[in-house]
């Protein structure tokens, strides 16, 4: 989890110094594009938090320029600690309503898809910079290597 927070912030700062216009880089769909990955990657943290410890979620924002990215890196940094700090806690049985389904997860399963699913994220913002052009950041820069170098 720790390693998770490192990197979604090491990968939204090298993205926020690309141009504005960067945030528009999509592969084959035009809607999703680099700001809404982005985007997404928070919206679905924060719901992850919710899930685990019924905060309400806040309301999606999708960045128009580099600076309102630094301001949504700011919200994932906060989601990303409380995450870590849940999983702290022990394991536990949740109940998840999505969309009026209930199902039950381990607090243990949430916690691992909300790692997983900002890796498979970052991967494809980053993919959507390539593909259009911009120098993006190396993915392999931000491996759990990566990480424990950052530390110390």
């Amino acid at each position: 989890m720790r390693h998770m927070k490192w990197a979604n912030q090491e990968i939204f700062s090298a993205i926020s110094e690309l141009p504005d216009e960067a945030l528009g880089s999509y592969i084959t769909n035009k809607e999703w594009h680099v700001a809404e990955i982005l985007s997404h990657i928070v919206v679905a943290t924060d719901r992850y938090v919710y899930r685990l410890n019924g905060r309400k979620a806040d309301e999606k924002v999708v960045p128009t320029t580099m600076k309102d990215l630094k301001e949504l890196a700011k919200r994932l940094e906060k989601c990303d600690s409380e995450l870590i700090e849940l999983s702290k806690e022990p394991d536990r049985i949740v109940e998840v309503n999505r969309e009026g389904v209930i199902t039950h997860w381990q607090a243990a399963t949430i916690l691992s898809q909300a790692a997983h699913h900002a890796i498979e994220h970052r991967c494809q913002a980053v993919t959507a910079l390539e593909f259009k052009g911009y120098k993006a950041p190396d993915l392999d820069d931000y491996d759990v290597w990566g990480y424990e170098r950052s530390t110390k």
